[in-house]
C-alpha cells in the first residue's frame, strides 16, 4: 500500500493544525510543515469539503479543525479517497489468486487501524516531546 504525498501531507497537516492554539495561516502551516504554500492550498480544498478544517477569512483568519475526533481513515479518504492494498487494485483474478485473501485482510486491518487512530491521538504525542507543540 503506498500513499501519494496528498495523503501524507493531509495528515501532516491537520496533526499541525491540532497543535495550534488558534486559527492558522497557510503561511505558518507552510513554515512549520515545509509544505509549499500553493500545495497546501490545493490540499485544504477536499479537506474543507469533507468537514474536516473550517477557515475564517480576515486578519485573525485561517484554518482550524472542525472538530476534535477526526480520524486518520476520514483524512486519507478526504485527500486519497478509497485506498486499497496495491497488488489487488483492478484485480478480476479473486477467486484463483492465491494471495487475494493476505491483501483482503491487509486492507481490512488498515482500515479499521485508521478508523481508531484520531488526529488529536498523533498531535498529543507531538505536544508531550517538544514543549510549546508544533510539529
Amino acid at each position: 500500500m503506498k500513499l501519494s504525498t496528498k495523503g501524507r501531507y493531509s495528515l501532516q497537516t491537520l496533526v499541525y493544525l491540532a497543535t495550534c492554539r488558534e486559527n492558522c495561516s497557510i503561511r505558518s502551516i507552510s513554515e512549520a510543515t515545509g509544505i509549499s504554500s500553493g500545495y497546501l492550498e490545493q490540499l485544504m480544498i477536499p479537506l474543507r469539503k469533507a468537514e474536516l478544517v473550517e477557515a475564517e477569512r480576515g486578519v485573525q483568519g485561517g484554518y482550524r479543525l472542525a472538530r476534535p475526533d477526526i480520524t486518520c481513515h476520514e483524512v486519507l479518504s478526504a485527500s486519497e479517497g478509497d485506498f486499497e492494498p496495491a497488488p489487488c487494485k483492478g484485480c478480476e483474478r479473486t477467486d484463483a489468486c492465491k494471495t487475494h485473501q493476505i491483501w483482503a485482510l491487509l486492507q481490512s486491518a488498515v482500515v479499521d487501524f485508521s478508523k481508531q487512530v484520531t488526529i488529536a491521538d498523533l498531535a498529543s504525542h507531538l505536544v508531550e516531546s517538544e514543549a510549546g507543540g508544533g510539529i
